[in-house]
């Protein structure tokens, strides 16, 4: 059955205007036509009409960097992300059928997940996919690879030396990871070596980056700055994530090796990220903010590769477009790093990202324009995934 979507406004973020009173039919799941009405003319065959005459319609967005077995947020059992890690997988799983649940309820339709443990987020993404679970569809990272003496260490997952990584990667793909991730450096406030420092050497890196090119897939890192920075460039890591202590210098290796670089902003900035802290924590935490928006800043000036997520503050993938534009981006271009570009970063650029004819239809569907004031991304009145819906009201009207 054919659907005809009619909105207030669509916004389709192939970078175009916006387009006042825009409608699109998809069928199957699928869009198979979009823009004016005049242009479009009457389609034929649509079996049902969406009314969205009141709304701001807008592709799903999209969340770069998620991890669905933590939460900085979790009130329920509140412990350190690195502690999450180490729970057992049913525990983490159940978690992650909660966390999901937000997601979509902030509007997010896709996440890629950036490293767990026991494969869950493969276990997840065939359960969203096959329907025994809610929750926006998942791209998985499959397991951490990380140094015995490295970050996201829960004891259990060492991967050492090149022969290691490469074992490790290979389970990863074939348990059926959509790419690679490797932790390189330390976290801000957690994690062996700092910032500035590698665990991992470079041919233990390009390792990763190798394997994953092997099968056609990606390679990403969690790293700050430092040397591992520059080895992951060397390396042909894909995306860096985090990358909040590039240096100038770094920052034009990256725009010359057209790497993607992943913010997350909510861990460190939102009101409820990392908490509990020590006082040195704390002073660690405020030396990196600076750092973070300062860099993401030079990065947003000279047009590098941009997505952005959440990493375990679930939900909040909104609060990373505010922030992104206090850091100079406008807020059209804000919106595209949550869809468009966050698609480019994901290599589904194919399928998702934007609302054009062969992509899915993910929709969103606000009360209120984003491009007058980016908290209104938060103002959802309903969610579609793959032309279902799965939040807010079915809005038909009558034949």
């Amino acid at each position: 059955m054919r659907t005809l979507v009619k909105t207030k406004c669509l916004l389709d973020c192939t970078g175009s205007d916006p387009i006042p009173g825009g409608w699109f039919v998809y069928e199957n799941g699928v869009i198979l036509s979009a823009g004016r009405p005049e242009e479009l003319g009457e389609p034929e065959g649509i079996g049902e009409t969406l009314d969205f005459s009141d709304c701001y319609v807008l592709p799903g967005l999209i969340d770069s960097h998620v991890h669905l077995g933590l939460s900085h947020i979790d009130t329920i059992e509140p412990m350190p992300p690195t502690k999450q890690m180490a729970q057992p997988a049913q525990t983490k799983i159940l978690k992650a059928v909660m966390y999901l649940r937000q997601h979509l309820d902030a509007g997010v339709t896709t996440v890629r997940g950036m490293g767990e443990e026991h494969f869950i987020d493969i276990h997840l993404a065939r359960a969203v996919e096959d329907g025994y679970i809610e929750g926006p569809r998942i791209i998985p990272a499959g397991n951490v690879i990380t140094a015995t003496h490295g970050h996201g260490q829960t004891g259990f997952n060492a991967a050492d030396g090149v022969e290691g990584v490469r074992l490790a990667c290979r389970q990863n793909l074939a348990q059926g990871a959509e790419l690679l991730k490797i932790f390189v450096t330390g976290g801000v406030v957690s994690g062996r070596g700092g910032l500035h420092f590698s665990t991992y050497t470079l041919d233990e890196i390009r390792t990763a980056a190798e394997e994953a090119a092997a099968l056609g897939k990606y390679a990403a890192a969690h790293v700050h700055g430092g040397p591992g920075l520059d080895m992951c460039v060397d390396a042909g890591i894909r995306s860096l994530e985090h990358a909040s202590m590039a240096t100038d210098a770094q920052i034009e290796k990256i725009l010359r090796a057209d790497c993607w670089v992943t913010g997350t902003f909510s861990p460190a900035f939102h009101p409820q990220g990392v908490h509990s802290l020590t006082p040195e924590q704390e002073e660690r935490l405020a030396a990196a903010k600076e750092k973070f928006l300062e860099t993401f800043t030079k990065l947003v000036r000279l047009g590098a590769n941009l997505s952005f997520g959440t990493d375990g503050v679930h939900g909040a993938l909104a609060f990373e477009a505010i922030t992104i534009a206090q850091c100079g981006a406008s807020k059209k271009q804000a919106i595209l790093y949550l869809t468009r570009e966050a698609a480019r970063a994901c290599r589904r650029e194919n399928v998702i990202g934007t609302i054009t004819p062969g992509k899915y239809a993910d929709f969103i569907a606000l009360t209120h324009n984003p491009l007058e004031n980016l908290e209104n991304l938060t103002k959802i009145k309903a969610v579609y995934l793959a032309g279902v819906r799965k939040r807010g009201e079915n809005k038909v009207l009558p034949a």
